[in-house]
């Protein structure tokens, strides 16, 4: 049996887009591009020996040493900016030079931040990390501002650009 005039035409002009319309419908698929990966910066702040007098003690100094491990993560926010978030790991310790009392800092902070779409950025922060004395003497904290600059690509660079420390008093 054959088709029809007027079916066979149908068919003739309904093929090419059978065959067509997934072909433009995988396009479109493929075209999406997916979002802008995140950029991720480490850096570690290493604490040589840094001799500081004790703000708990007066005449007292430590010996200050450690490692501040910084991991900085860019993502683009379509806005032409990027958010900005930044986990700071530090692990410190400290001996007095007149007493021989130790101190200990093991812990974390996280921060957040976006950039606006003027670029570079800079953001300054002060984080604080409290040394936990291992003996009788009080505790103090030891601050520091960090600076972080976000370029034009998502990267990011990181500096401490000032230092203090404050008696915290026994815990």
């Amino acid at each position: 049996m054959t088709m029809p005039w007027h079916r066979r035409r149908l068919v003739r002009r309904a093929l090419p887009l059978l065959v067509a319309g997934p072909l433009v419908a995988w396009t479109a698929a493929v075209a999406v591009l997916p979002a802008e990966a995140a950029t991720v910066v480490n850096a570690t702040i290493h604490i040589p020996a840094d001799v500081r007098t004790n703000p708990c003690s007066p005449g007292d100094v430590l010996n200050l040493d450690g490692d501040i491990h910084i991991v900085i993560t860019t993502t683009a926010n379509g806005r032409a900016g990027y958010q900005v978030k930044d986990h700071l790991d530090a692990h410190l310790s400290g001996v007095s030079i007149t007493t021989g009392a130790k101190y200990l800092s093991n812990e974390a902070n996280n921060g957040s931040w976006s950039t606006g779409a003027v670029l570079p950025a800079v953001h300054r922060d002060v984080y604080s990390f409290l040394l936990i004395s291992q003996g009788r003497t009080p505790n103090y904290v030891l601050s520091a501002t960090v600076s972080e600059t976000v370029d034009g690509t998502g990267g990011a660079d990181v500096t401490a650009e000032q230092w203090s420390m404050s008696c915290q008093g026994r815990g």
